[in-house]
């Protein structure tokens, strides 16, 4: 019966023609907050009557259960019902602090990585399996500060308590950071659009996954 119910909602927002009410956008926190703004402040004035509500989580939310309407996230959906969009291929590299690097050294080799200390962004084992493969030699006792929050995690990092990996859309906002070892290929993650199948139909969603889209695809530098 939810899932009836859920369906029912969904038709009955895929089939609004009015460009009001509200939005529910879920991206990661560190996205929410330094990258969405200034779309947000276009689409507050091509469509003043929107209410766009943004969830700020690193968690995965559930689009089929109306949890959000648009979902960023860095992994394609599997699910039928949903529309995905690969909107850009995101570029990260080590960051610190001048203040970190001015204490602790610059490293010039990838294997002088192994003597610094890193900021973990959520699960420690999650972060070590995603480097481990590079041969950088690091371990846990490299990763003693960290935070699931990534607005938190970067502070730690811009507070100069170790190296941390970052967006270089978001990284280049702060003057304070220079990046590590320029010679270590960057890493490499997808952006996908996603919303549901029946409210891609609805004018106001339709608008703002669009915006959305030209706003992170690679054509725009952030």
């Amino acid at each position: 019966m939810a899932e009836a119910a859920n369906r029912i909602s969904l038709t009955a927002s895929g089939q609004s023609q009015t460009i009001e009410g509200q939005v529910r956008i879920t991206a990661s926190d560190m996205m929410s907050a330094y990258v969405l703004p200034p779309v947000l402040k276009q689409l507050g004035t091509i469509a003043p009557r929107l209410e766009i509500d943004v969830i700020a989580t690193n968690d995965v939310r559930d689009l089929m259960r109306r949890e959000a309407d648009i979902a960023i996230r860095h992994g394609r959906p599997q699910q039928p019902d949903l529309i995905a969009r690969l909107v850009r291929e995101e570029i990260a590299h080590f960051y610190a602090s001048h203040s970190y690097l001015e204490t602790h050294g610059r490293p010039t080799v990838a294997g002088g990585l192994a003597k610094h200390d890193f900021i973990s962004f959520g699960y420690n084992e999650r972060m070590l399996g995603y480097l481990e493969p590079l041969g950088m030699g690091l371990s846990r006792d490299n990763f003693r500060m960290g935070s699931e929050n990534g607005i938190v995690a970067w502070e730690m990092a811009r507070a100069g308590l170790g190296i941390a990996i970052m967006s270089e859309r978001i990284a280049i906002r702060f003057p304070e950071f220079e990046r590590v070892l320029d010679e270590i290929e960057p890493f490499v993650f997808p952006v996908w659009l996603t919303t549901h199948r029946e409210l891609h139909t609805s004018r106001r969603i339709r608008l703002v996954y669009d915006l959305l889209a030209d706003y992170l695809s690679d054509k725009n530098s952030g």
